[in-house]
């Protein structure tokens, strides 16, 4: 009951948010559903009467009443209320980043129209176009550093929920490990592994960006993120939430705490983890009697080949999978397991190029806004810095996980790219408009009257 009610409200904040108040209501609320995947999470949840929550495209009517309110919005039709008055800085204008993903969404749709099997690619088109769909739209919507927060939350409550959700399956049915046996909304073990991963450094610097008593909690969330992480058996995302601490240490304000909560975490991952948690993180080092291991080297050389035959639009959309058993795989359907090999088997060179150069251009962009931020100590300017940092450190996270991992459809990483991009051009639109009115002249002062 508690799980429906739930659904029902905050489809009614996105919706109806959105028409009366702002699209950013209703696109955090979408992002919150693609983190959180109501469906997989509760599909044991029964019925109340006679509904139950994989029966309804919760998703989709949000999305439909924000994609409506920002059309009516931009089109000068109808101003919900918190956009009827632009802010002081006007519309941020497009980075560089923004302009690399929409030459990689061409591209996407490209190597879709070209593919070998367009019917096999078309589910996974659809879920790329959902993405980008939503992306586009968020551009247009969100304007204000307030905006971002609000997103930002959004998806660590997603996370943060599945993450007490794991370790409630956990302790109270017999010691169900959600991930690791089912999976997570389309995605393996790994992929649910990862979003925590990218969750942990999120939560560090949200209590690093607020101020109230409230802070404290996403402190105290980390260690239950962490236990989840380690109940999904996924090595991937334990490597990639090692290699996201270290920059968290290198970005906080507060170094020594975090050494020595480190060293806490370092003595208690033993206890925490368990022997056979142990053993499979350690099996990383023993490529030699990995099966795992052994598959990924096959797949990586066979995602190679692939690319080198078709360099310009690739095979397409998850068009490599029909094809890696002809080409030397253990089985047939077997993924590419690199997100950017399977780019470039799918998409060609360029699209795996395209692809890591968002990435690489959102890097640059995060450094800009530290770089102009640094010189200020304002509260205001220090939480601007941590969404950064938190953004920062979730994606180069993911960006390791994804070296042995196939999950072109995981959102979460396309949502930190949307704040960061928007971040870089909000902190540009106002530098721009404080330089302007510092260079504006001034009207020359009155001679003074006896």
């Amino acid at each position: 009951m508690k799980q429906l009610a739930f659904m029902l409200g905050m489809t009614f904040i996105g919706t109806a948010g959105s028409l009366a108040l702002s699209p950013a209501y209703g696109i955090a609320v979408y992002y919150l559903f693609a983190v959180l995947q109501p469906p997989a999470l509760w599909k044991f949840s029964p019925e109340v009467m006679g509904v139950r929550i994989q029966d309804f495209q919760w998703s989709f009517y949000v999305a439909s009443a924000t994609l409506i309110a920002t059309v009516v919005w931009r089109a000068g039709i109808f101003a919900p209320m918190k956009v009827a008055a632009e802010p002081w800085y006007g519309n941020p204008r497009f980075t560089r980043t923004h302009y690399l993903f929409l030459a990689f969404t061409a591209w996407i749709c490209a190597s879709y129209v070209t593919a070998k099997d367009m019917a096999r690619a078309e589910p996974y088109f659809i879920e790329y176009v959902k993405i980008f769909t939503m992306f586009i739209c968020a551009t247009f919507v969100l304007r204000t550093v307030r905006d971002l927060w609000l997103i930002y939350f959004a998806v660590l409550t997603g996370a943060v929920y599945t993450g007490i959700e794991c370790n409630q399956y956990y302790f109270f049915h017999n010691g169900y490990m959600l991930f690791d046996k089912q999976g997570y909304g389309g995605l393996d073990n790994n992929g649910g592994g990862l979003m925590l991963a990218m969750a942990i450094p999120m939560c560090f610097f949200a209590w690093e960006a607020v101020r109230s008593w409230i802070r404290w909690g996403f402190l105290l969330i980390i260690p239950v993120l962490l236990h989840a992480l380690l109940l999904s058996y996924s090595r991937g995302a334990m490597l990639s939430l090692g290699c996201g601490a270290l920059l968290v240490f290198v970005r906080t304000r507060h170094k020594r705490m975090v050494g020595l909560v480190y060293a806490c975490i370092i003595a208690c991952i033993p206890v925490m983890a368990g022997k056979e948690i142990r053993e499979r993180f350690l099996s990383i080092g023993k490529a030699d009697v990995d099966e795992s291991a052994q598959s990924r080297w096959t797949t990586w050389k066979i995602a190679v080949r692939m690319a080198n035959e078709r360099p310009i639009f690739g095979f397409g959309i998850r068009n490599s999978n029909k094809y890696t058993y002809s080409y030397g795989a253990d089985m047939p359907g077997r993924s590419i397991h690199s997100q950017y090999l399977q780019t470039a088997a799918d998409s060609g060179w360029i699209g795996m190029g395209l692809y890591v150069g968002v990435f690489a251009s959102l890097w640059f962009g995060l450094r800009d806004v530290r770089q102009v931020l640094r010189r200020y100590g304002d509260p205001e300017s220090l939480r601007v810095k941590s969404i950064a940092s938190g953004v920062e450190c979730a994606i180069v996270s993911f960006c390791i996980g994804a070296l042995a991992l196939s999950v072109e459809h995981f959102e979460m990483p396309y949502i930190l790219v949307l704040i960061g991009v928007q971040l870089h051009a909000i902190t540009r639109a106002v530098v721009a408009a404080q330089t302007a009115a510092f260079q504006q002249p001034q009207p020359p002062t009155p001679m003074p009257v006896n």
